[in-house]
């Protein structure tokens, strides 16, 4: 189950950002929360660059979170205050950029498109066709290992 999962809207695509990122380096953290936010960060000798997208559409349906809050709230009676998922992922930038394709040509035919982040294992971008009886197509794209030191640095542990 995904830790994060964001609906991306067809006005802000990834894909134009990523592009022009991985000029600049080989690999890109995404940093994703159950609030809607999605950041973009790439480190280089000298200078980071962040990239926000706020107000994405959070998922809950099948997410850790999710089943995290029906068991809190059924051993707690909903008395302690819920934790908003968040995590963080390393990618490489021009296999991420590769999946991206479909954002320069496709973007009418698209419905809605799922960013899935579990972390330290993948990221899963799944894309709904418009009409939904045309089908889908899910990328699965693989991410470098963050050590918990790493992630401590990120302050998502």
């Amino acid at each position: 189950m995904p830790d994060v999962q964001l609906e991306m809207t067809n006005e802000k695509p990834l894909r134009v950002v990523i592009d022009r990122l991985k000029s600049i380096s080989p690999h890109v953290y995404m940093e994703g929360s159950m609030e809607g936010n999605l950041t973009l960060r790439i480190d280089s000798d000298g200078s980071s660059i962040r990239t926000f997208f706020s107000k994405l559409l959070p998922r809950y349906e099948d997410t850790k979170s999710s089943q995290d809050e029906q068991q809190q709230d059924s051993s707690n009676n909903g008395t302690n205050t819920p934790t908003i998922a968040k995590c963080c992922l390393k990618v490489d930038t021009k296999k991420l950029s590769s999946c991206l394709q479909w954002q320069s040509t496709m973007t009418k035919n698209v419905s809605s498109a799922l960013l899935c982040m579990v972390e330290n294992e993948m990221l899963v971008v799944h894309v709904l066709l418009n009409p939904a009886s045309v089908g889908f197509f899910t990328y699965y794209v693989p991410v470098h290992f963050l050590s918990s030191a790493e992630l401590e640095m990120n302050n998502y542990q």
